[in-house]
Parts: structure tokens; C-alpha cells; sequence
């Protein structure tokens, strides 16, 4: 069953054969899986079966503000609604989804991923009186990591990310999804040159590093492919590289191009002296003797100005369109 659940794609096609597995060792009616969106604070359905729609919005939306949610989140273990306190039973969750629809018992299982992130909640109900047996709830726990990791963004990829990195997903159609909280600002909108280099990365499969310039803000980018066909994309602010400026970054980032001083002046819109002088300093700085071997450390850092069309609207999007 684990190599089943690690096989499944993470469509919701791949996700809905997770629940069909998880059906052999949980009698459940109905049953869901759902994502966690870190920045619109809610949780978002992956997968389903059974549950009426107003019933999956009511406990996305209220899920984590019910206060077992700090318990499931504190223990990592199922619980079953035979064991909710009496005092506890109450709120939207209870009062808009079990009692109308009749359940008399149910499991809900936090899903972490290895590094500790919280990827979401599986959901299970049923109208039958009789509870889910102990060695079901044993065997769900036992089988949380494989059903976490089949919802995890970030399954597959070569490196762990870091905890200081914020962390999104670039689709091939260019849409960004954040992962982490703190990724609600980043630098990847639509039509940006970050976006079409995580497009390159998915294409080729291959990851890639980058030093990402965006205005003032330098970021240090990892790329890697997942299995979703996007890219994850962690990426931390950082210190320019050598007391470089960002100006000194803008004119290093175009030397690979082979542009002229009189070229970059134009596109940069200043005097070809000022560019002249930048190019003096982007050598001193970087101890190197010429703008041939400073273009190739502007390569080997994979320096990229964030360009973006002038109007681009930020496509960040939650996972329900996955």
C-alpha cells in the first residue's frame, strides 16, 4: 500500500487513488484530502469523495480555527470523533457538517512533511454508530508520511529546502504558488524573468541556481523540478556578492550579452561614460582583469536581471487550481 500511495500523482486523478487505497484499512463513507495554503491561511481540497461541496468549504475554512486544531497539530496523531471532549464539540465544523449529515463517527489526520512543515489534513467520515478500530487508526497514523508526502509540493526534489528560504511552485503555465508563509511577497509574477527561468528549469528537468536582482533586492535562487511538472523555487534575500551595487549587478548581468558600452547606456539609460566607469569598478571589485572573465562570473553565478513587462499583474494563485 505504501509503494501504491508513493506511486499516485499529485492531480487530483493521483490523489483520488490515495483515498481509494486508504479505503482498505479505514471503512470511511466519505473521505478528504486537503492542502494547506500557508498564505490565505486555509485549507484547500486536493482530493474527495463523498463529501458535499458546502460541506469541504465549511471545514477548509474553519478547520484550523476549531481549538483541536492546535492538538493535531501538537500530537501529529489521528483522532477520532468518539474521542473529541464534549466541551469541544461545537463551532461550524460541528454544527454546518457532522450533525446535518448525519455522522457518527469520523478521523482526521495531521500531515507533516520529514522537514516538520504542515502540508494538511486527511478527513474521513462515516454515519456508521460503531468506531473506526483501533488498528485502522494504527494503521492510518503508520501510513501519514506517504499520504503527506503524495500532497507535498516540494516531493521529489533533490535538496531539502532550508527553513530561512521561502519557498514557491512555478507552473509551466507561469502561475506562481506560494509554500511557505513567507513567500506571500516574492519576486516571481507573471511574464518576470525569475518565471521563465523556472519554465527553462521544468523544460529541461535539470535544476539551476540563480542570482536573482530584482530593483534593489539581490536573491540567491535554487530551482529544482517536480513532479507536478512546475518548479520549486526556494530562494533567500541576500547581500550583493563583493560590495558590488545593484547598478554595479545591472551592467555586470548585461556583460555576458556581449553589449557594447554605448549599448548598455541605452538600455540602461545613462552615458556611455557612466557605464565606462560601473565596468571599472565591477573589475576592481571583483579582482578580475577584464570584462571577459567578469562576463564569466556573471555566467557562473547565473546573475539575471528580474525584468517584468511594465503592466504584469502578480499571478499568485492557491493550490485549488492544481
Amino acid at each position: 500500500m505504501r509503494d501504491a500511495i508513493r506511486a499516485a500523482t499529485p492531480d487530483r486523478s493521483g490523489l483520488g487513488r490515495v483515498l481509494f487505497e486508504l479505503s482498505r484499512v479505514v471503512a470511511y463513507q466519505h473521505a478528504a484530502l486537503s492542502r494547506w495554503d500557508p498564505v490565505g491561511r486555509v485549507h484547500l481540497t486536493a482530493a474527495s469523495v463523498g463529501y458535499p461541496q458546502a460541506a469541504l468549504e465549511v471545514t477548509n475554512s474553519c478547520l484550523h480555527t476549531h481549538p483541536l486544531f492546535t492538538r493535531l497539530q501538537h500530537d501529529q496523531l489521528p483522532i477520532r470523533l468518539c474521542e473529541v471532549p464534549a466541551e469541544v464539540r461545537y463551532g461550524p465544523i460541528f454544527d454546518r457538517v457532522i450533525l446535518p449529515l448525519g455522522y457518527r463517527e469520523g478521523l482526521t489526520q495531521p500531515l507533516f512533511a520529514a522537514d516538520g512543515r504542515y502540508l494538511g489534513m486527511l478527513n474521513m467520515s462515516t454515519t456508521a454508530h460503531a468506531p473506526f478500530p483501533t488498528m485502522s487508526v494504527t494503521a492510518l497514523a503508520l501510513l501519514a508520511d506517504v499520504v503527506g508526502a503524495a500532497i507535498d509540493p516540494c516531493r521529489g526534489i533533490a535538496a531539502p529546502v532550508d527553513r530561512e528560504e521561502s519557498v514557491v511552485i512555478a507552473t509551466a503555465g507561469g502561475t506562481v504558488h506560494p509554500v511557505t508563509a513567507p513567500a506571500a511577497a516574492h519576486p516571481f509574477v507573471s511574464g518576470s524573468a525569475g518565471v521563465e527561468l523556472a519554465r527553462a528549469v521544468a523544460v529541461s528537468g535539470r535544476p539551476g541556481d540563480h542570482l536573482l536582482l530584482d530593483g534593489d533586492v539581490v536573491y540567491r535562487t535554487r530551482m529544482q523540478p517536480v513532479h507536478s511538472g512546475g518548479t520549486l523555487v526556494a530562494y533567500r534575500r541576500v547581500d550583493p556578492p563583493h560590495g558590488l551595487t545593484p547598478r554595479e549587478l545591472h551592467v555586470l548581468a548585461l556583460l555576458p550579452q556581449g553589449s557594447s558600452n554605448a549599448r548598455i547606456a541605452a538600455d540602461l539609460r545613462v552615458e556611455p561614460s557612466t557605464i565606462a566607469t560601473h565596468i571599472e569598478r565591477i573589475l576592481r571589485k571583483l579582482h578580475v582583469p577584464n570584462r571577459t572573465v567578469a562576463a564569466a562570473t556573471a555566467v557562473r553565478w547565473g546573475l539575471t536581471v528580474n525584468s517584468r513587462p511594465a503592466e504584469a499583474a502578480d499571478r499568485t494563485e492557491n493550490w485549488s487550481t492544481m
